[in-house]
């Protein structure tokens, strides 16, 4: 998902047969069929700052390591009242150079209601006390969420959601504008009728005391 767009890409390894050297090309995925997404990445909690020793670097705040075997569930209700829930892995599978993506995407349909519950469990280390999940009500879709735990011993999570702009986003704004243009016409409209018949009833009271 080169442009954040919750599409796939695929990115080809091809070796130049006259140069013998290496090289990468990407193939950018055009199927768009106006459906939502959700993209997830869980980390390990480690370093979710920066480490307690040593020089702050990068300069920006670090966020963890990738978690292997994570799990991401959502909950929802579709255009038709129909509840849905669907789960997917994280790096699933680390052995025999498997080439698997960082997060997850998982897609949500035709969908223009905010997802009810996403929860995200992390593998855990022997002795680490039960359970270490946690719960992320109300998401927007086509957004990235990613969360970690604290630390490997604490129930504590942190999660920062990311919203992608779509292609839709001038829409909802020119919709937003002209509606707020409505109302403040309309507000503006009463508020004159509202002085003018106030003006109305004084003159009608001025003439009756005399």
């Amino acid at each position: 998902d080169l442009h954040a767009r919750g599409g796939l890409d695929l990115v080809v390894m091809h070796r130049s047969p006259s140069r013998g050297t290496f090289g990468a090309k990407t193939l950018l995925s055009s199927f768009n069929t106006g459906s939502t997404y959700l993209k997830a990445t869980a980390l390990n909690g480690v370093c979710w700052e920066w480490c307690e020793e040593g020089q702050r670097f990068p300069s920006t705040k670090p966020l963890g390591g990738i978690c292997h075997g994570a799990i991401w569930k959502y909950k929802m209700q579709d255009l038709g009242g129909e509840w849905r829930t669907l789960a997917a892995p994280q790096l699933a599978m680390s052995s025999h150079m498997a080439l698997s993506l960082p997060h997850v995407v998982m897609g949500l349909g035709a969908t223009s209601y905010f997802i009810e519950l996403v929860t995200v469990g992390v593998p855990l280390a022997a002795g680490a006390a039960l359970p270490h999940t946690t719960d992320v009500p109300g998401a927007i879709p086509n957004s990235e969420l990613v969360a970690s735990p604290v630390s490997s011993d604490s129930r504590e999570w942190t999660v920062h959601a990311f919203v992608h702009p779509s292609e839709g986003i001038l829409y909802v704004a020119g919709v937003l504008g002209a509606t707020l243009c409505v109302l403040a016409a309309s507000i503006l409209m009463l508020q004159r009728r509202e002085k003018y018949q106030d003006a109305m009833e004084k003159q009608l009271t001025a003439h009756a005391f005399i």
